[in-house]
């Protein structure tokens, strides 16, 4: 990124960029699936949001803005690749019951690759929600979706998480694999 001289920076702008440049990173990281890709999305993102600053309101929330600014760009400069997967939610399994002392036993880069797995949708929700700690209300700002959407994208990429991170601990020993119904056999 071109380095700014300290006075040509609006006012605060450098400091609320300093406070959120990593998360700003990790989540261009992984809706670009690509460094180089990511470093030059970080940087349209934080040139867009240093020609915009001046529409900030103040006191308003920075973390939401930016990131809105950031999902937006991802999407103007990836939209003839952007494409959301349609999954009805009539035809999603659901998910197995698995108790959540079972992820705390797998790995976090396995936990991490199956959100990577996920549909742009999914992950991108759950990325700024879980990972980034962003509310609800942020998270759908940043999305530019309303809140219901937010919620239903999050409910059903936790799902499939579950599902993919369940196979992962069957695989693993950590959870026993289904019973067939009325007999004691395991299900292949």
């Amino acid at each position: 990124m071109p380095a700014f001289k300290a006075h040509s920076l609006p006012a605060g702008y450098e400091g609320l960029v300093e406070h959120h440049l990593d998360s700003l990173h990790r989540f261009a990281l992984s809706l670009c699936r690509d460094k180089v890709e990511a470093e030059d999305l970080l940087q349209e993102t934080l040139l867009k949001g240093l020609q915009g600053f001046g529409g900030f309101e103040p006191g308003s929330n920075f973390k939401a803005w930016i990131f809105a600014i950031e999902m937006n760009t991802f999407r103007s400069r990836y939209r003839r690749r952007w494409r959301e997967l349609p999954l009805p939610a009539d035809e999603l399994p659901e998910p197995p019951n698995v108790g959540e002392d079972v992820f705390d036993l797998l790995l976090k880069e396995e936990v991490l690759a199956a959100v990577e797995a996920l549909p742009e949708a999914f992950r991108a929700a759950i990325l700024l929600v879980d990972l980034e700690g962003l509310s609800y209300r942020e998270a759908a700002l940043a999305l530019d979706c309303p809140g219901g959407t937010l919620m239903s994208r999050l409910h059903r990429g936790r799902g499939l998480l579950k599902m993919a991170l369940a196979g992962l601990a069957q695989e693993r020993g950590l959870l026993a694999r289904p019973r067939a119904q009325g007999g004691d056999r395991e299900l292949p």
